[in-house]
This record gives structure tokens, sequence and C-alpha cells, in this order.
């Protein structure tokens, strides 16, 4: 007879603990070994390791709301020191795997980390090169098999044998039980857009409630798997891709990277995933650039399929059986075309696949649900931790393209007179860390967030975003831009990467335009210009002279105000090393103004 005390719900680790003593065979995580293969971990061998580690915290003295930080990619490492944290009292501090030294170094000062969890040698080199300006930083764990000769830095497997050796079960009990769910339990650091990045407060009982409004709004299916590819540092991972995952005992596995990601997803299968847009948009972009290589009779019938998909689209979305004619054309297709894409793309048992971040463009939206892939669009930010608004199974409520879907359980959405969304709910952060002037500024004393989001909520209460406030480009004639819709349809066109909209306080909008070069070259060569460099390209007249073609072409369905007066092309991506890009993948504007400074004053001389 098992002696085994549930733990309250209350708990990201009492969950847990609860699901390994109910699931303790079952698969909770899975990578890629180096020979490709996946190397599976159960519910029960993790849970071995969440007790070890915590029990090397203990040795090492770490009291309830001492600060230990993870900065790792996505691995099962990850989750066993967040659990083994968590279990403790600690407080987890997430730090984005790509991160510099200084970046890293800057969030385990603030935050007061005295333990860094790091993945490999790129993490434990840029803060060894930090060492002299890491404040209150004891000791560096790595995850990989690495030996070091500074002894600041320890192996994962020793931390885990020598907790095994001092197994301290009893005192990790009683602090799990001890916890008060109102504290914080970890501090996940805005990507910022503007400024230093903040440190959000998240309590046991804000991350516990996203979770269970999560399950009540979007029902799970029994058994699921997901492959994960946002990094755990981002509160949408961190909710849906990892904590949800815990409470309903699903399994996980964790990918290398975008580049991996077709591949993995055709050898996992999976049933759930949860993705920003631009991962679409990349799977979008791979069908299409493979489509524009086909036979003309395939291209024929793939147009064909979509047609017809967009004639049953109403029918989809509003899960209604679809008329005859359309519905037996529909299937035919389904058959000859989109059942085999599903398949080719590792998503034919997808029950759905989230999206938020980042607006998602109605047409890759529609493109995915005619093929048969639910796409549920959301709305929240990292002080939301992070859910607010969500997209559920349309056999629930009617998916609406161009919306966030309705509010979850327990939250109240309104918008201010400027238009701004405000949201109370128990998923509302704490406060900023060491901030309490900023935290006013966004939280009112009756607890309505200020997101910073300008949107609309229609007569179903469906919420639409229309624009970031700060991100809003007030013309010199006082008109008001929201680029960030602008740049999302720019980006579907073929031949272009990225696109960065520049006119606040200006007479008219400029933009810096990355090209797609993989495409680019094949349309070049198509037009007898050989050319590879990009440099080189960009400065070709005719590759300027089509790029004109298609901003004038793009410009056509804007308003006056919204349109592109003049670009110039650039030769390389905008990245997060540069400093032009959040871990998230938004573009930092301020950042790339002042990289590109000169040529944009070009721009407005010309």
């Amino acid at each position: 007879m098992s002696t085994f005390k549930p733990y309250k719900d209350t708990t990201i680790p009492g969950l847990f603990r609860n699901q390994v003593e109910k699931s303790r065979e079952k698969i909770f995580v899975k990578i890629r070994a180096e020979d490709k293969s996946w190397k599976e971990y159960t519910y029960g061998e993790i849970g071995r390791q969440v007790d070890e580690l915590a029990s090397y915290f203990l040795t090492k003295g770490i009291k309830p709301k001492d600060k230990i930080a993870i900065y790792s990619s996505n691995r099962p490492e990850w989750a066993v020191s967040d659990l083994a944290a968590l279990s403790i009292g600690g407080i987890d501090v997430t730090v984005y795997p790509t991160n510099s030294g200084p970046e890293a170094a800057y969030v385990l000062n603030d935050s007061g980390s005295k333990i860094c969890m790091c993945a490999g040698k790129f993490q434990v080199d840029n803060l060894l090169k930090e060492k002299k300006n890491l404040k209150n930083l004891k000791e560096i764990i790595v995850f990989d098999d690495l030996d070091y000769k500074d002894r600041m830095v320890v192996k994962f497997s020793d931390a885990l044998a020598i907790g095994r050796k001092n197994l301290n079960l009893k005192e990790i009990d009683r602090r799990l039980r001890k916890i008060d769910i109102r504290e914080t339990a970890t501090l996940i650091y805005t990507s910022g857009t503007t400024g230093d990045p903040k440190g959000v407060m998240l309590t046991h009982s804000n991350l516990v409630a996203n979770v269970k409004q999560f399950a009540e709004h979007h029902p799970f299916p029994e058994e699921f798997t997901c492959v994960s590819l946002l990094p755990l540092s981002h509160a949408l991972e961190r909710t849906v891709g990892y904590n949800t995952a815990i409470s309903q005992g699903g399994t996980i596995a964790y990918t290398k990277g975008a580049e991996t990601l077709v591949e993995d997803l055709k050898a996992i299968r999976p049933t759930l995933a949860i993705y920003v847009p631009r991962v679409l948009e990349k799977i979008y972009e791979g069908v299409m650039c493979q489509l524009r290589n086909a036979p003309a009779s395939k291209k024929a019938l793939f147009n064909a399929a979509m047609a017809a998909g967009k004639k049953a689209l109403p029918y989809i979305l509003t899960n209604k059986a679809i008329p005859f004619p359309t519905g037996a054309i529909y299937r035919l297709f389904d058959t000859l075309i989109y059942s085999k894409l599903r398949k080719a793309l590792g998503l034919d048992r997808m029950i759905t696949i989230g999206v938020g971040g980042a607006p998602l463009s109605d047409e890759i939206n529609a493109f995915f649900q005619i093929i048969g892939v639910e796409i549920h669009l959301g709305y929240g930010l990292t002080e939301t931790t992070p859910i607010t608004h969500l997209t559920t199974f349309k056999h629930l409520k009617p998916i609406k393209l161009g919306t966030c879907g309705p509010a979850f359980p327990q939250t109240e959405c309104r918008i201010a007179d400027d238009g701004e969304i405000l949201i109370r709910g128990p998923q509302v952060m704490k406060g900023y860390y060491n901030k309490p002037k900023d935290t006013k500024e966004v939280l009112s004393k009756d607890g309505w967030f200020a997101t910073g989001d300008i949107g609309m909520i229609d007569e179903d209460g469906y919420l639409k975003i229309t624009d970031r406030k700060k991100d809003i480009i007030i013309t010199a004639g006082g008109k008001n831009v929201a680029p960030q819709v602008i740049e999302g349809m720019f980006i579907n066109h073929p031949l272009i990467e990225q696109i960065a909209i520049i006119g606040d306080q200006r007479k008219y909008l400029v933009a810096l335009i990355v090209p797609c070069f993989p495409e680019l070259i094949k349309w070049a060569k198509s037009k007898n210009i050989n050319e590879t460099d990009p440099k080189k390209l960009i400065a070709n007249a005719e590759v300027i002279k089509k790029f004109k073609d298609t901003v004038d072409e793009l410009n056509r369905p804007l308003g006056r105000v919204e349109q592109i007066k003049d670009f110039k092309l650039i030769d390389r991506v905008f990245t997060q090393e540069t400093g032009e890009l959040t871990p998230t993948l938004k573009i930092k504007r301020k950042v790339v103004m002042k990289n590109y400074g000169d040529l944009i004053e070009g721009m407005y001389k010309e």
C-alpha cells in the first residue's frame, strides 16, 4: 500500500510530484542524442533527478526565496533544474540560451542569483568572462560533460551524485508543503524591445492559475505529445508547452532548433504544438517554394485544391457541414492533396497548433485550416503568465481569423479610452522585481494591467490586436500608423525575409528590406543574372526594380499614409547578436534605426 500523500494542486512542483506518482513509467521528456536517436526519460526518472538536485541545493545552503538561474536551451536538465529549485521554495530565473555574457550577467546581477545552471561551453564561457562583474553568483553547474579548471564550475552529473549521497526527501517535502502560493516562483525577464529587460515576478498562484485556465478553456486529449521549439525562457512555452504538459501528463520532445523542426515533426508526429508565427511562416514558405519548382500539372492541382479549400473555409471555421458539392470536392482534395501534405510536414496527427507572440497573417492561418491543421491564435504577455485570450476548438466556439479568440475563464478585459487593452485576472503578475515605479506605471491598485497593446473586442468577445502602443508610428502630419500590421503583409511575399518600417515624426514611411536570398537568387538566374553575392545582388539595377515593383504592388491596398514611399535593401538579416531582434524574434526598431541611421537619413534626403 502506497504511503504517498498527494500534494495540493497549487504549485507546479506539487502537480509534477502527483503526476510522477500517477504516471511513473510514462515518458515525460525526450531529446535527440548525438546519433539522432531519441533519448527518453520517464516521469519517474526525472522525479528521481529532481530529488537529487534539490538535495544538492540543500547541501549548498539554498534557502526559500534564493534565486537559481537557468541559462540553457530546452533539454531535460532544464526541467530538472526548474522543478528542483521550486520544490525547495527557491525562485528560478530564466536566461535566454542565446544571451551574450553581458546580457546574462545583467539578469544574474539584477536578480541576485546564487547558482546558475548552464547548458554547455557557450554559456559557461560567457559567465566566466564576466566573473569579476557577477556580484552574487557562487556556482555554475554545467549540463554537458565538460571539465573546467575553475572551481566555480560543477558538472551536473557530479551535483546529482552528491545529492544522491545526501538525499533529504523529508526537508524537500516539508518545504514544498509550506510554499506560500502568493510568493514569487519565477523571474522571467522581458526580452525588451526598448530599454533593459525587467524581471517579471510570477507567483506560484499565477503559474497554476494559467494552467487551470488553459485546461478549462482548451480541453486536452488523454494522451498527447508535443514538439517543443520555443525557449523555456519564453512564458508561452513555459505555460503551454511545459507546465500544462506536466499537469496533464503529456510527453514533450525537445527539438534541436528551427533547422531540424520539420525532421523532428516527421519523426515524432506530435498531436499538439505551440509556436510563434515565424515558424508557421517558414513552413508555409517551404511549401510555396517547392510548389514554384513543381511541374505545371502539380501546380494546377494544388491551386485547384486551395480554391476549393477557400470555398469550404467558412464552414470549416464554424464546424458546420460543408454543403454539396463543395464538401465532396473538399473531401476529394483532402485525399489527393491535404492529407499527403500533412504527412509530408509531420502534421498528420496534429490536433492543433497554438500560436502567439506576434501577429499571424490571415492568409497563412487560412492555409493551415484548409489543409486540416487547426490553428489556435492567442494573446498574452510575460506579465500575464502569459495567456489571456485564445482561440479554442472549433467544435466549442467558432474560429475567427484575425482575432485572438475569447478571454480565458476568470479573465476580465476592457479597452481604455486610448484603445489600450487592459487585463485583470489571476494570471496577472505580482510586479517587476525591484522596480516599484515601473510596476505602478502598468498595474493599477485594483489589479488592472495595462498591456501596451492596442485592440478591440468584437460582439462575441473575441479580441483583435491592432498594434503595440509603443510601436505606433505618428507621422509628422499627426497620422497614426501600425507598422507591425504592414510588416506582416510584406513578409508574406516570397522575396522578403524581413522588413523594418520607419517613419515616426517623419513626413512619410520608409523601409529597410532584407531579401529572401535563396528566392532572390532563383529569380535572378531566371533573368540571366548569375550574381550570388548578397552585397552585389542588392546593388543590381534589375533587382532594385523588381523590389520597387513588389513594394508598389503591396502598397496598393494600403491607405496613402500607410504606404512605403522609399526603401533600401540590406545584405544581412536582423539578428539577436546585433541586438536588432529580441529572443522572441521581434524587431527592436530603435536599434535598427541606430545601426542603419545613415541609410535611413539618405531616404529622407532623397
